[in-house]
């Protein structure tokens, strides 16, 4: 839609900020309109998130991988995905670097961290199944850890003038993920 194409915009511009009237101009609208389908500023920012964890969805964790590959092999792909997108997306600085002020946008990103750490469970558990992950870890609590320390360490790099390559950040998660979720 136009008006989150234009919110999307101006956060990018403003590195984290919105104003209604900025983005109406933007969408060649008014701000009426904004608050027609979104009820407010806080709306509008919410969508851009769902927006940004929607692509982040399709470009991680939508991708068919080879069923020939063992979960390590698969994880260090989907990994390897993750931090591309992280790298490649414009707005993942803003996002998970929690620029965005607005109390709809945390309330966004905590609503898609937990379906991550859903997901991330799911997957853990499967892998306990198969024999290749330690049955002794619980798979919410190691989802939830991996998760928050692989948010961090984006956020880290996403905020230096200079971020670490695209290697270097995936060895240093691919050693932390390995000692949160130690293989049989």
């Amino acid at each position: 839609m136009r008006l989150i194409e234009a919110a999307r915009a101006e956060l990018l511009d403003t590195g984290g900020t919105l104003e209604v009237a900025k983005v109406a101009a933007r969408a060649e609208t008014s701000p009426g309109l904004l608050y027609r389908y979104f009820g407010a500023k806080d709306g509008l920012v919410a969508a851009v998130v769902h927006a940004f964890y929607d692509a982040y969805d399709d470009a991680v964790f939508a991708v068919t991988v080879s069923s020939d590959l063992g979960w390590i092999e698969r994880e260090r792909l989907r990994l390897s995905r993750e931090i591309d997108f992280l790298r490649d997306e414009p707005l993942a600085p803003i996002v998970v670097g929690r620029r965005l002020r607005e109390p709809s946008a945390s309330q966004a990103d905590a609503e898609r961290l937990a379906t991550q750490i859903d997901m991330a469970a799911r997957n853990i558990s499967h892998a306990q199944r198969g024999g290749e992950v330690d049955p002794a870890v619980d798979a919410r609590l190691a989802a939830a850890a991996f998760l928050g320390a692989f948010r961090e360490l984006m956020a880290e790099a996403m905020s230096r003038e200079v971020p670490p390559s695209r290697d270097e950040l995936l060895d240093t998660i691919w050693r932390l993920g390995t000692s949160i979720i130690p293989s049989t």
